[in-house]
């Protein structure tokens, strides 16, 4: 691996831009595809292919001496993927048949939040004071973005599944680091992905979505994207920074995904974006923002088994400081 001195600094700025756009858009891509297939027949379908194509190359990389995967560790990708893929992303596309994309995004990315309440209420881990500032903007902004004002109103039925999304979330990210997952990132991916794409698949089919789904080019398009670019290559591109800067780098993304999800909802799918949307916007990023720093060493780069034990994409990691493989 190179050294993080090795690794010039310009390149950080495009690796990120392109983390943001990739993981941002996902919302986006997520309401385009809504338009012909029913949310969860759609997931399952990207994530198992996602989590085949990564299982294929995490296989080739280890070679045969390499790691295989146990029960306990299928079984613990079936737990966080579970709660992660099936609870977080699936909850967030079935939120989005009720509402806009980036609104969506910004009552997801309300799950640090639910994590440290999460971490502290059952786990008795310390708070630091910047922690508990960011957790009281966090829950602002979601008075905010939720609460009625005039003839502006939320889907009651989108906001709840999308703040059990969050909490879901929440509860994969914090539990990671305690169940037996696979060292390399990229097989633990792998394995939450495809564990998690055939149930998705599953309740897909038992709900009856397959009778719903009507083929369009778009929406094709928009699986295709979500299943290679923010899947796959966004995959690629979080590790590679965690393992070349401090994860405080990306950790960049909890913040910047949701802004990039607001603005091309509204510039892509005409979606409206309010001053009210964007007040609560800024107050929740910023209490995401502090409880990411108040958690995240400022200096050190995560160790080879940190970097390797990183969080899974998925728009998955809304915060890498508050999970290892989600």
């Amino acid at each position: 691996m190179r050294s993080r001195r090795e690794t010039p600094a310009l390149v950080v700025a495009p690796a990120l831009l392109a983390l943001y756009v990739l993981w941002g858009s996902s919302f986006a891509a997520i309401k385009i595809v809504l338009e012909a297939m029913p949310p969860f027949l759609a997931l399952g379908i990207r994530w198992t292919v996602a989590g085949a194509i990564l299982y294929a190359w995490a296989i080739r990389r280890e070679g045969r001496s390499g790691e295989r995967p146990t029960p306990d560790h299928w079984k613990s990708a079936l737990f966080i993927g579970g709660m992660v893929i099936v609870g977080g992303i699936g909850g967030v596309a079935f939120a989005e048949q009720f509402l806009p994309s980036g609104i969506a995004a910004l009552l997801v990315s309300t799950a640090p939040v639910w994590a440290v309440l999460i971490s502290r209420g059952v786990f008795g881990e310390d708070v630091s004071w910047p922690t508990v500032a960011g957790l009281a903007l966090g829950l602002a902004g979601l008075v905010l973005l939720i609460r009625p004002a005039g003839t502006e109103h939320l889907n009651l039925l989108g906001t709840g599944a999308a703040l059990a999304a969050a909490v879901l979330w929440a509860v994969g990210s914090v539990y990671a680091p305690r169940v037996s997952l696979p060292k390399r990132a990229v097989m633990s991916a792998s394995l939450q992905m495809l564990a998690s794409g055939a149930v998705l698949l599953a309740v897909g089919l038992v709900a009856g979505e397959r009778s719903h789904v009507h083929w369009a080019w778009r929406a094709g398009i928009a699986l295709a994207y979500l299943t290679f670019f923010s899947s796959l290559i966004g995959f690629v591109v979080y590790i590679w920074l965690l393992e070349q800067f401090p994860i405080t780098v990306a950790s960049t993304v909890a913040y910047a995904a949701p802004v990039v999800a607001v603005l091309v909802g509204w510039g892509l799918l005409g979606e409206p974006l309010t001053p009210r949307t964007l007040l609560a916007m800024g107050v929740t990023l910023l209490g995401v923002a502090l409880m990411i720093t108040g958690r995240t060493a400022p200096s050190p780069r995560p160790s080879t088994d940190a970097a390797q034990r990183a969080p899974a994409p998925a728009l998955l990691a809304l915060d890498p400081s508050y999970c290892d493989s989600p």
